[in-house]
């Protein structure tokens, strides 16, 4: 009886399916026949399989558009993250990147870990220290006498376990660069030329013998090998061990949420934005910290394989973390490069509207930096400002609240 039961079962499926199939086809060739009348009268192909290059274009195209509206729509579900620690690294576009997080922050009232008010370097936490909460002592406290604060943007090295006692639950971003452009930018700014009689060459003299200067212990001579791995909160002298730079790239790997490469700016800036759950206009920005001309250096091939020697374990570092950016740019979805014009043809338009192309602003010599255009909007000169300005106006703010709103020990 089950036997007979399952083959009824069997042929009413298969006769659902034939007719099903010969209505298709009956309605198919329906369309067909007026589909191809009307190719016949605009005198292209009868064909209907073969489709010309701007066919495929438009199909390709309509396809991308369909997938970036259902992305969009998807976005605008999540929640825009506000808890952030961005690990500023030096001479890796890494003010560029801090001030986008500030302004972010900024004007949505967050609160910010920063430095105390003082003399020099207010901006900064701390370039050779590792991060602890014992830096805040004298720094206002979060908004509305809170115990935690939302983001972190200033120079100080990795320290997880102290960074996650005063802003929990955060995603956690920084930013690498080549090891080759990374030493050339740095090897100016903090002039380590300065010493030496001969300039002609002074990268070429540098790398005949790179541990002399760091055992002199150049200015911020930290930076001058693996000085990536340094500020992510490794010591120089285990940088050389081969073993533990391949587990604590391992250890960033699993901590870090987001790893930007400067290289690959806006490229970078695309998969944060993603990440965070942030819009196109907040991560917009004009350029904080650009060396001027006259600090930049050629580098010879024979020097730049010396370059990679020296600092091979951030070499290792940046080869790993290229490419995971490259996986999450794979894993964005098909609009990447749909998402990547339409950004740059928005960040063009904004140096457009605020930036005087005529001139910069006299400041640090080290830096070229862009002169704001008279009557500038407020988004122009939230785009402007960078880490220095926005600290202190952070700083500024907090302070004020702290009055209004004093601590509960208090």
């Amino acid at each position: 009886m089950a036997k007979k039961t399952y083959l009824c079962s069997m042929v009413i499926l298969i006769s659902v399916f034939v007719v099903s199939w010969l209505i298709f086809g009956a309605q198919r060739y329906s369309n067909e026949v007026k589909l191809s009348g009307s190719l016949e009268q605009t005198g292209r192909p009868k064909k209907l399989w073969t489709f010309t290059e701007d066919d495929r274009e438009q199909t390709v195209q309509r396809r991308n558009d369909q997938v970036w509206k259902k992305t969009a729509a998807i976005m605008e579900t999540c929640e825009p993250t506000k808890k952030v620690v961005f690990i500023k690294t030096h001479k890796t576009a890494s003010t560029t990147i801090a001030s986008i997080i500030e302004r972010f922050g900024y004007t949505r009232n967050l609160s910010f870990v920063v430095p105390p008010n003082r003399k020099v370097a207010d901006h900064i936490l701390s370039s050779d220290s590792r991060f602890t909460r014992a830096m805040l002592k004298n720094s206002p406290l979060p908004f509305n006498g809170g115990k935690y604060y939302d983001m972190l943007t200033n120079h100080v090295r990795y320290n997880r376990p102290e960074m996650d006692e005063v802003i929990p639950n955060a995603t956690y971003v920084t930013i690498l660069r080549h090891p080759v452009n990374h030493f050339e930018s740095a090897f100016s700014y903090f002039g380590w030329d300065l010493s030496m009689v001969n300039k002609e060459n002074p990268i070429e003299i540098f790398m005949e013998n790179p541990q002399t200067y760091l055992d002199k212990k150049v200015y911020f001579w930290y930076q001058s090998h693996n000085g990536q791995l340094f500020d992510l909160g490794m010591d120089t002298a285990d940088t050389n061990d081969d073993k533990r730079v391949d587990a604590y790239i391992q250890k960033l790997n699993s901590e870090m949420d987001v790893v930007l490469v400067a290289d690959y700016f806006d490229q970078s800036l695309l998969v944060l934005k993603r990440q965070l759950c942030w819009t196109m206009d907040d991560i917009l920005y004009i350029p904080n910290g650009v060396r001027s001309e006259t600090k930049r250096r050629n580098v010879t091939d024979n020097i730049r394989q010396k370059i990679v020697a020296w600092n091979k374990s951030d070499f290792k570092l940046y080869q790993h973390f290229n490419r995971t950016l490259w996986q999450k740019i794979d894993q964005y979805g098909t609009t990447f490069e749909q998402d990547l014009q339409e950004f740059r043809r928005k960040q063009q338009k904004a140096m457009n509207e605020c930036i005087d192309h005529t001139t910069f602003v006299k400041g640090d010599p080290r830096e070229a930096r862009y002169k704001l255009k008279a009557n500038a909007s407020d988004l122009c000169q939230n785009l402007w400002r960078g880490d220095v300005t926005f600290t202190a106006l952070l700083r500024d703010r907090q302070i004020e609240d702290r009055v209004i709103h004093p601590p509960n020990n208090q």
